[in-house]
């Protein structure tokens, strides 16, 4: 037989091959896209939740990934900071990753950075003009057989609802068992969500190479990139709406795609803040 016959089986089998290793790149590729619209849809709906829940301006809100605080008023989140309730939320991740003094300080940074970038971001935009321009068109179509008004209330976290801004009606809510009992679940929820957070951040990239900055001794939040500072609050904002179940006291081993971290525990107190989370907002 000739030679040309013989290399045939094996030119054919060599073409299948190839045709099988592109089709799969091709999957995969696909599969990569069909994830970013999911991802892109997910993003979307979450702004318009926000929207719908905070007002066009909760972007402009002050938040702690970790306590799950949020406020519009500037001096809330720098006492918020320097609270026995963030301080504890820390103590007790540290307690479920084991990680260091310095990652912890790192995490602390990072909502401290957070703080100070939405505090420049409020003072470049046009946000007071947009929030007029809103505020006019609010009660658009509303007219006196409507018997509706602007009012301002108080939103309970724990809860999820809206409390008329009226002293009784606040102390009434504060007391009722309901709220006792949504404030614990809450605790909880938070104490579980913030070890979710805290590894989350520390897994992405961008965030990785300014820990190494940080732990060096640079100041890695001098000079970012406006597209890497977006990246780490979407990765926050996904992680921060997830819901995961750890076990209450149970170290959690976070070990694939993480900075190496070395263990030097210290001695955490628990988190036992008797704290109503409640925010004020203006609808």
């Amino acid at each position: 037989r000739r030679s040309s016959d013989l290399a045939k089986p094996a030119a054919n089998a060599a073409n299948a091959n190839n045709k099988k290793v592109g089709k799969e790149a091709v999957n995969e590729e696909e599969e990569e896209k069909r994830k970013l619209e999911a991802r892109r849809e997910k993003q979307r709906r979450r702004r318009e939740k926000n929207s719908e829940k905070y007002g066009d301006g909760y972007r402009m809100a002050f938040t702690c990934s970790f306590c799950k605080f949020r406020t519009f008023e500037e001096k809330d989140i720098e006492v918020h900071l320097e609270s026995t309730t963030h301080q504890e939320t820390l103590d007790h991740i540290q307690k479920q990753t084991k990680f260091d003094k310095v990652v912890m300080e790192f995490l602390h940074e990072c909502m401290v950075n957070k703080f100070k970038k939405t505090s420049m971001r409020k003072v470049q935009s046009t946000q007071n003009e947009a929030a007029k321009a809103a505020e006019k068109n609010l009660l658009e179509g509303v007219t006196d057989e409507d018997h509706m008004i602007k009012v301002e209330t108080v939103h309970c976290s724990a809860c999820n609802t809206y409390v008329p801004a009226l002293y009784s009606s606040v102390q009434q809510h504060l007391k009722s068992p309901d709220h006792a009992k949504s404030r614990v679940a809450y605790k909880e929820q938070i104490k579980r969500e913030s070890v979710l957070t805290a590894t989350s951040i520390l897994n992405n990239p961008i965030v990785k190479a300014r820990y190494e900055q940080f732990a060096k001794g640079e100041n890695p939040f001098e000079n970012v990139e406006p597209s890497q500072e977006s990246a780490v609050e979407t990765n926050e904002a996904e992680q921060t709406t997830e819901q995961i179940n750890f076990t209450e006291d149970t170290a959690v081993d976070f070990t694939e795609d993480t900075v190496d971290f070395s263990e030097d525990p210290t001695d955490q107190i628990d988190f036992t803040a008797d704290t109503d989370y409640v925010t004020t907002e203006e609808n």
